[in-house]
């Protein structure tokens, strides 16, 4: 039904009916069933019923057409699922049963259990979003994967730039904003092997076209990709730029590290040179932000002119609005 609908037609109940081989009575259930999921509908007496938006589903092909022939060949395996729990989660069981390559990447439509930084709920509506997850063996310590995270915002950063958007840029740690408000985030999540090596898992999270119905369970600034843009960008081409830049980080970060991306993301920070605070609990830093260190530590230059360094672990980052 979500198929027949994606593109933004008009279906009579019967039609819908008709082509799905169940009752009125079910075509009713299911549209009650998906407005509860967080799709919109619009109904005009006559014409039938359409979604208020039309949604670009997830196409393996189409992803994959968008693909420049070496990432391709980074690409290992691609899951498109249409509904789990998290695709981190996913990945991560998955890899627990049996190792994973690198390169292997999980994609959903919709996450009923998605999740952020320090716990947070992160809000993962039917088809709306972007929710991708990649896995890459790591043969060094786990100190070196401490900047993953921000050498990911850079890629996600240039994939954005690549379709033609400007205005965003970097959180520290793992935020992407447009004009200060959020647009999408970063999760890596370490597994331990017993060979000594790490497994990172990589989600990646981009608001695309994001209803204000599915939204308010959100608790700060937000926007997406289409309002940012002013235009639907593609959704499986944005999927694409994405791939296309993580890929590349992700198979040169073991003998890099963070390094070649400093400049970049610094370049691309938000709160660099602004009165900023650090909360940890209850406890509260206050400084300017001077961007970040080749360790990803936030550079804090304190009132009496000493630099802080910062470690992101379960600290938050906050303008100073006093």
């Amino acid at each position: 039904m979500i198929q027949r609908l994606a593109q933004g037609q008009f279906f009579s109940g019967q039609q819908l009916a008709d082509e799905l081989d169940v009752s009125r009575a079910s075509i009713w259930n299911y549209v009650k069933t998906l407005e509860a999921a967080g799709f919109e509908f619009h109904a005009v007496k006559g014409k039938g019923t359409r979604l208020k938006f039309p949604i670009e589903l997830l196409d393996k092909e189409k992803i994959t057409s968008h693909l420049p022939i070496d990432r391709k060949a980074l690409l290992q395996h691609l899951e498109v699922l249409d509904v789990c729990p998290s695709t981190n989660q996913y990945l991560a069981q998955k890899n627990s049963l049996m190792p994973l390559v690198n390169g292997a990447i999980c994609m959903a439509e919709m996450q009923t259990l998605g999740r952020g930084r320090l716990g947070k709920t992160w809000v993962s509506p039917y088809g709306q979003n972007i929710y991708m997850s990649f896995v890459w063996n790591f043969k060094s310590g786990i100190s070196s994967l401490s900047g993953l995270s921000l050498a990911c915002g850079v890629a996600v950063c240039h994939a954005l730039k690549s379709l033609g958007l400007t205005g965003h840029g970097l959180k520290w740690p793992n935020d992407i904003l447009w004009q200060g408000k959020k647009l999408g985030g970063i999760l890596v999540e370490i597994q331990g092997e017993s060979q000594g090596g790490y497994t990172a898992i990589i989600g990646i999270g981009i608001n695309y076209q994001m209803s204000k119905q599915a939204s308010n369970d959100i608790d700060q600034p937000w926007t997406d990709v289409c309002q940012a843009y002013g235009a639907p960008m593609g959704r499986n081409k944005l999927v694409a730029a994405l791939m296309t830049e993580v890929l590349s980080v992700l198979g040169s970060y073991e003998d890099q590290g963070l390094l070649p991306y400093l400049k970049e993301w610094n370049e691309f920070d938000c709160y660099r040179g602004k009165a900023v605070r650090i909360i940890s609990g209850k406890a509260c830093e206050q400084g300017i932000a001077q961007g970040i260190t080749r360790n990803g530590e936030l550079q804090l230059l304190k009132p009496n002119g000493d630099i802080q360094l910062v470690v992101s672990g379960e600290v938050s980052l906050r303008l100073d609005d006093n």
